[in-house]
């Protein structure tokens, strides 16, 4: 890996770098004065007024109900050092700018160039994540693992889109030496959009199943696969491609590509793969894999095990310290709503309400049936978004694939999980609304049960848990 430099981001090399025209109102007067006002530096940059910080680039986007450009003043007025201004929103502004703007065309489209080119300069190593499901949990792990190794920037909350990704890169410093960035995508062709602009020297993708089924471009499986494997095109000759081996239709879609090809998962045909894995409940994971120390992770179920690999595999091929790398895997903990662990009443609730899909519902199940002294098992599943056509069948073979527990069942697709279920010898019940799930909730709840609560972001299942004490 190499050595990252970066070099200083003035206001008159944002608007070189965006393709822009720099406007300010009031400039010094005294030459020497004027010199530093432009080379003031830009550090980091963000879409949202209320949350910028001194010295930031304000980014305005125009949205279905609001207008970013309408907050200027305010973001100047928390301390951006900058703001980029769309061409035709410029001239509601004009002799009445409040800070220095940066004119352009396309606010996304020169966000984007702006943040290429400014990791173009930038010399470390990046690696590109992608996937179905995992993806955050993922790069969790591989980022506590590249960390042994020195400074990691990695993906913040959900900043994984064609504004997300360039909003990353800008936060690159020269301290870094690795990046992990996370690229989400909806429809055809986003993926490929996103390692243009993000230039991984590696890409890791978590799996390719039925989330975004939906998308636009998309409609199968194997173009959900095809999809996700297109990061792969935006590696250099060598770089190397780290992929889920429990995806075939994944590994179908990359060995084309000849990329230097490395898997990891629980498939016995697998580059790394572990060699036990012991379920711990609540207390995690423990599992072992051939050149590593046992670890114990602080996360529960084994298809974190499988996020875990692909730290482990990209530790194995860079070199990084085994000892190290599982003492810092082990310290990772739960990310909030990602099967998240609370209690109530003495029971303990798996709250995995992030989002959901069929392969994530699977192993969240799987997970609430091996829980270990549970005298109670009770799953509640909410509606999966996004699946397109076919989402009707997916939530029966979610449904029929749940064994073990009581499921309980809400939203509009309820139905369609209490006919898998029944059709494959389980029982189920069916709620009219959260409110009702929420009360027998609050009359189930004590030692010894555990509840799994599991739905897509859109539903917002965790407000079932309104009332219990967690």
């Amino acid at each position: 890996m190499m050595t990252a430099q970066a070099s200083a981001l003035t206001l008159t090399r944002v608007a070189q770098m965006a393709d822009g025209d720099l406007v300010v109102r009031e400039m010094p007067a005294v030459a020497t004065e004027r010199e530093a006002f432009l080379r003031r530096t830009v550090q980091g940059a963000r879409i949202d007024s209320r949350a910028i910080q001194p010295g930031e680039l304000f980014v305005p986007l125009e949205g279905a109900h609001t207008d970013g450009h309408e907050f200027l003043a305010e973001a100047f007025a928390r301390g951006a050092a900058a703001a980029l201004c769309a061409r035709a929103s410029y001239p509601r502004w004009e002799e009445r700018e409040p800070g220095p703007l940066v004119v352009v065309d396309d606010v996304t489209e020169s966000l984007q160039r702006l943040a290429r080119r400014f990791r173009d300069e930038w010399q470390g190593f990046l690696i590109g994540l992608t996937g179905s499901a995992g993806k955050t949990t993922t790069k969790e792990l591989v980022a506590a693992a590249l960390a042994t190794g020195g400074e990691v920037l990695k993906t913040e909350g959900n900043l994984n889109n064609h504004w997300g990704v360039p909003l990353t890169l800008l936060r690159l410093e020269p301290e870094h030496k690795v990046a992990v960035v996370e690229m989400a995508m909806n429809g055809a062709g986003e993926i490929a959009l996103l390692a243009a602009i993000a230039r991984p020297e590696a890409a890791i993708v978590t799996g390719a199943g039925a989330a975004h089924l939906g998308g636009p471009g998309l409609g199968t499986l194997e173009g959900i696969a095809r999809e996700k494997a297109s990061i792969a095109l935006g590696l250099p000759p060598s770089g190397a491609v780290f992929a889920a081996a429990d995806s075939p239709r994944l590994l179908d879609a990359l060995r084309p590509m000849n990329r230097h090809l490395i898997t990891y998962g629980l498939a016995p045909g697998a580059d790394v793969r572990p060699t036990s894995i012991e379920p711990l409940g609540e207390a995690g994971t423990r599992f072992e894999v051939t050149g590593f120390p046992p670890i114990r992770l602080r996360l529960v179920g084994r298809h974190q095990v499988g996020n875990a690999l692909a730290a482990l595999a990209v530790a194995r091929e860079y070199g990084l310290d085994p000892a190290a790398v599982a003492e810092a895997l082990s310290r990772v903990r739960p990310l909030s709503q990602r099967m998240e662990v609370r209690h109530a009443h003495g029971a303990t609730l798996l709250v995995d309400c992030y989002n959901s899909n069929p392969d994530s519902a699977r192993a969240a199940l799987e997970t609430l049936a091996d829980w270990p002294e549970a005298r109670r098992r009770i799953a509640v599943l909410g509606d999966m978004l996004e699946l397109g056509p076919r989402t009707a069948d997916l939530h029966r073979e979610v449904g029929a694939a749940a064994r073990g527990a009581e499921l309980w069942l809400v939203g509009e697709y309820a139905g369609d999980y209490a006919t898998g279920a029944r059709q494959a010898g389980q029982t189920a019940r069916v709620f009219s609304d959260k409110p009702e799930v929420a009360a027998a909730l609050r009359e189930a709840v004590g030692p010894g049960v555990v509840a799994l609560l599991k739905a897509s972001r859109g539903v917002a299942l965790e407000d079932v848990l309104a009332g219990l004490e967690v």
